[in-house]
């Protein structure tokens, strides 16, 4: 099955809270988009126009993105701040009617966000690696990329399908010490992989972080996090490890569980929820 992105233009959280728009969308964190999923789409609105750039629309001409048109008939004064994450809520509830793929979010943030009226409640794990992936900076012009990913796209897959795999076990396993080794001992060998054939393209490169947020139904109701706090099975314990990846000096991988608003439309069942993407200096 297809996997794509919902993508929103860059920004930032205000201590205040709220959000500030720093232009299309990031360069680096577009590129990573590209390499790890199928499809793109970068929806915009009828309301306010957040144009993404030529990238985006070198994208659309080689039918890799899309851009969702969505409409609203009114936009009160409080929500003008996160009508670009109201289309992209709007955009995921279309795009995953269609059956032979699977759509998730992403955001360039450290915190998933997503506007009050499209949201639930939900206990999640995120999956962090952390400093672990080299992505061809802003610099390395996109026609460049595409060529890199149809040519490498076996080593793209088998690293995205690892981290995948690695929640999908740790959701299906009360016993994460020893089930996960198998799991972790492949996604050693796939990113040491990915790593070694970008680093035979010659692009200038940057390592960047990959957060997964997963939806799961064991802990579907509000307040649920709190009531088990202290009955969380082995599997939803805080979990840190280094990793030993050729040549990137200190990453790491880690779990965590967190009570998050995730989208309304989401089925109960398991689910890929988001992708969240945010430099930091240090794993936190």
């Amino acid at each position: 099955m297809k996997r794509g992105i919902i993508i929103t233009p860059n920004y930032k959280v205000l201590d205040s809270g709220g959000l500030q728009l720093a232009g299309g969308v990031e360069a680096v964190n577009l590129r990573k988009y590209l390499l790890f999923w199928d499809e793109i789409d970068y929806p915009v609105n009828n309301m306010i126009h957040i144009d993404g750039g030529p990238d985006i629309e070198f994208l659309i001409q080689e039918g890799i993105a899309t851009s969702t048109e969505v409409r609203f008939q009114r936009m009160e004064a409080h929500e003008n701040g996160l009508l670009f994450l109201a289309s992209q809520m709007v955009a995921f509830e279309q795009n995953n009617k269609a059956e032979d793929k699977e759509w998730s979010i992403a955001q360039p943030t450290q915190r998933l966000i997503v506007p009050q009226e499209y949201s639930k409640k939900q206990g999640c794990l995120e999956f962090e690696l952390y400093n672990a992936v080299q992505i061809p900076t802003a610099d390395v012009p996109l026609p460049e990329v595409v060529e890199f990913k149809m040519r490498r796209n076996a080593e793209l897959l088998a690293l995205r399908d690892s981290m995948d795999s690695i929640v999908d076990q740790i959701m299906s396993s009360q016993d994460i010490p020893k089930r996960k080794n198998k799991a972790l001992n492949k996604l050693h060998r796939d990113l040491n992989d990915f790593n070694r054939v970008m680093k035979e393209t010659k692009f200038q490169r940057v390592k960047r972080s990959l957060t997964s947020v997963a939806t799961d139904p064991w802990f579907g109701v509000a307040g649920a996090g709190a009531l088990v706090k202290d009955y969380l099975p082995e599997n939803y314990q805080p979990y840190v490890q280094g990793l030993n990846v050729a040549a990137l000096g200190a990453c790491a991988l880690k779990f965590a569980y967190q009570e998050l608003s995730v989208g309304k439309s989401i089925p109960d069942e398991f689910r890929h929820f988001a992708y969240l993407s945010a430099m930091r200096n240090e794993l936190v």
